[in-house]
């Protein structure tokens, strides 16, 4: 069963170490959810989620800023998704940064249960944004309760590093933590710099995808997060919005950095969770999610989450009992 989470549902923000970080965390009784933040100088905030939940959960979420900012999210383990008011969803996959755009947004964030999720998150506001040439990114962005994604896609060493380096280590005796504060800003605006300039390609790089093609792409996949239950094949979905294999995973790889069919099984596997959580049997759950043979769906689940479904499923009865 999907548990529904909201702002409401988390602790009252405890400050932890000398350079100011603020942990929130959710009810003990779902697992470890905790998210650390640091202000890191005016206009720049740090945020790191690192939660192990032990059920599916779905989170409301809303955020109304007073200017506009940007986004900056490197999944370091787990995947998790965010949907917003306007249908469009935002994954954030390990090995994967995410880049949007918003002043005001509405949404709902699920976090699959089962895995450990780590990500971190820059936020950096419209006025800092202006102080070293980036406020051109905002450009159409609305108070509308939407956000506009810019980037998606695979990550570099470059990347980890920096990343690597702003991790919270208030946990750490004896660290010498003078300068430190420093070393994180530092660390953050190469981040930013790093992520933002694959916003700007240079004539040598790939073209990105046109406007039109974007939309197909985001067509197909809206298909797989309707249908998955059907018996869905690249070429169905190519013909559905009027593409061809090629143009299709070439699309899927660049703008939401997977491919089709691994798509459809992660969408498939969350599911599939859900109705195992809720006491279906694994029988029933695999035709659900479309698969013909309960063997093959076992063998997908397993591959996915690293356990058996039958253990979701007796895992519910052995809390009742």
């Amino acid at each position: 069963m999907v548990y529904r989470i909201n702002s409401a549902d988390a602790s009252a923000p405890q400050r932890l170490g000398p350079l100011a970080w603020w942990r929130s965390s959710l009810p003990a009784q779902l697992g470890h959810c905790a998210t650390d933040r640091l202000q890191i100088e005016p206009g720049l905030a740090l945020v790191y989620m690192d939660y192990q939940p032990n059920r599916p959960l779905l989170e409301a979420s809303l955020l109304e800023r007073e200017s506009r900012c940007l986004t900056l999210t490197v999944a370091l383990q787990g995947q998790s998704s965010t949907t917003g008011v306007d249908g469009q969803r935002f994954d954030f996959v390990a090995g994967h940064s995410t880049l949007a755009a918003f002043a005001s947004v509405r949404g709902e964030r699920c976090f699959p249960a089962g895995q450990a999720l780590r990500q971190l998150r820059l936020v950096a506001d419209e006025a800092l944004l202006q102080r070293y040439g980036l406020a051109d990114l905002l450009e159409g962005v609305r108070f509308d309760q939407s956000a506009r994604a810019l980037h998606f896609g695979a990550y570099g060493a470059s990347t980890a590093q920096w990343a690597a380096a702003l991790l919270p280590r208030h946990a750490q005796e004896g660290r010498d933590e003078r300068g430190a504060l420093l070393g994180m800003q530092i660390a953050a605006l190469s981040l930013l710099s790093e992520q933002t300039r694959q916003l700007r390609p240079s004539p040598a790089t790939a073209a990105p995808l046109r406007p039109a093609d974007q939309d197909k792409i985001l067509q197909a996949r809206d298909i797989l997060l309707r249908d998955y239950a059907q018996p869905l094949t690249v070429a169905y979905l190519c013909a559905a919005v009027g593409t061809n294999a090629f143009a299709l995973k070439t699309g899927f790889r660049q703008l939401l950095g997977t491919s089709p069919h691994r798509m459809l099984t992660r969408i498939r596997m969350e599911h599939a969770w859900a109705l195992l959580d809720s006491g279906q049997r694994v029988s029933a759950v695999a035709y659900q999610v479309g698969y013909q043979h309960v063997s093959s769906f076992s063998t997908a689940f397993e591959r996915h989450f690293g356990r058996s479904p039958k253990t979701v499923a007796g895992e519910r009865w052995r809390t009742r009992a």
